[in-house]
């Protein structure tokens, strides 16, 4: 097929957009399938809490390692091509989830989801950079996160409906059915990388991108909200079921609601950068974020489920700038076009968030209950929304447009 440019009918970015969406879904999907299930592999193990944080740590070690070896290969091979190989790499960990039996195996099985991960969403934030003006990319990509998101969301819900019904391994087969789905339907998509005859080496890009003081700063944002969702992700299940007695439905039902409030936050952060410029949503978010988050660890279901949406919500607000800042810096210099740099420098940045998250939750969690460990991160949340605000220029352009040459 042939490619899409900045200025391709609106058709075009409609497939576009609709099938960079649907792989954030089948990523999302699989990706938070695996919650409900923690409870059963920590039984199952006999493995402690804080293990099973530092396990899921495998999960952005790969993510980080295979996002720096993609910018100029995703400009090179193509959104279809990443985003092809992310779908195949989902169905191979649905399948290691379905057969591990311990924790090294489950270690594997969670590294290989975060390659794939930094391949899907690498191919299709590069997609939708290529079809869309920069003073529309806060809503577009934050819109894509929103409705793929959305539709992960059932992940949770299903799979731990699933558990609770016919098991851990019968669950995690039928959902590795999607992925092969998707690699079917990537076909239907035009590929829309822009051919340039000197892409940027990695490194080279990298460093690049990290002197713009814009992307420093909607770095920092993303590393914050990385950091908020990772630490969350093995304590919070854990608490809900040791505290309250959640089973795997009940506590995929809290998290799925909770966790609902990611995707309005990112478009909702996303159209007021494009409208009001990249500060104040990411201030505005941050402050939320780090006060709310305490209560997290509190209160009945009903409560938690509430307070994670509004902590959530906001977090994906404070990250919203983030996707046009990377975006702009790579306009800046002077590679327009070489969007598969901005969509995986931000998949490194945000799994970089996500290798410290459990990391810092995990080691916390040795010293401290679940209710320190969460105000000890809205701490660090606080101040660093403060140091990402002042790195920002205070007259940021980003949100009046991109004029290609």
């Amino acid at each position: 097929m042939g490619t899409v440019s900045i200025t391709a009918p609106h058709p075009a970015r409609r497939r576009v957009f609709t099938l960079a969406t649907a792989a954030i879904a089948v990523d999302t999907l699989l990706f938070s399938a695996i919650v409900p299930a923690l409870p059963v592999y920590q039984r199952e193990m006999g493995i402690s809490d804080t293990q099973v944080a530092l396990l899921f740590a495998a999960f952005p070690i790969a993510q980080l390692i295979t996002a720096l070896a993609l910018p100029r290969w995703v400009d090179r091979a193509g959104r279809r091509t990443a985003l092809m190989a992310g779908a195949l790499l989902l169905f191979a960990s649905g399948v290691a989830f379905a057969f591990t039996t311990e924790p090294v195996t489950l270690a594997i099985a969670r590294a290989v989801q975060g390659g794939a991960a930094a391949l899907t969403w690498t191919g299709a934030l590069a997609a939708v950079s290529d079809v869309y003006p920069v003073d529309q990319l806060g809503f577009r990509l934050g819109l894509a996160e929103t409705a793929g998101g959305g539709v992960g969301l059932l992940g949770p819900l299903l799979s731990g409906v699933l558990i609770d019904a016919i098991g851990v391994r019968e669950t995690f087969l039928l959902i590795s059915v999607v992925p092969l789905v998707l690699a079917a339907a990537v076909a239907l998509i035009p590929e829309t990388a822009r051919p340039s005859p000197t892409p940027p080496s990695v490194l080279q890009g990298l460093r690049g991108v990290a002197r713009s003081p814009g992307a420093r700063a909607g770095g920092l944002a993303l590393i914050l909200l990385a950091l908020v969702e990772a630490m969350l992700e093995p304590l919070l299940p854990l608490d809900l079921a040791d505290r309250l007695g959640l089973s795997s439905a009940g506590i995929g039902l809290v998290l799925a609601l909770g966790t609902a409030a990611v995707f309005l936050g990112s478009p909702l952060g996303g159209w007021w950068s494009d409208k009001a410029g990249r500060r104040r949503p990411l201030l505005v978010g941050g402050a939320v974020t780090a006060l709310t988050l305490p209560f997290v660890a509190i209160g009945p279901p009903w409560w938690v489920t509430l307070v994670l949406a509004v902590c959530l919500g906001a977090a994906a607000v404070l990250a919203a700038p983030s996707g046009p800042l990377f975006t702009e810096a790579v306009d800046h210099m002077g590679h327009a076009g070489s969007y598969g740099l901005s969509a995986a420098s931000m998949v490194a940045v945000y799994s970089l968030g996500y290798t410290i998250g459990p990391l810092i939750g995990g080691g916390l969690h040795l010293v401290l209950d679940f209710r320190g460990v969460a105000l000890v991160v809205a701490g660090i949340v606080a101040a660093g929304t403060v140091a990402s605000a002042i790195m920002l220029p205070r007259d940021p352009d980003g949100h009046r447009g991109r004029r290609l040459t």
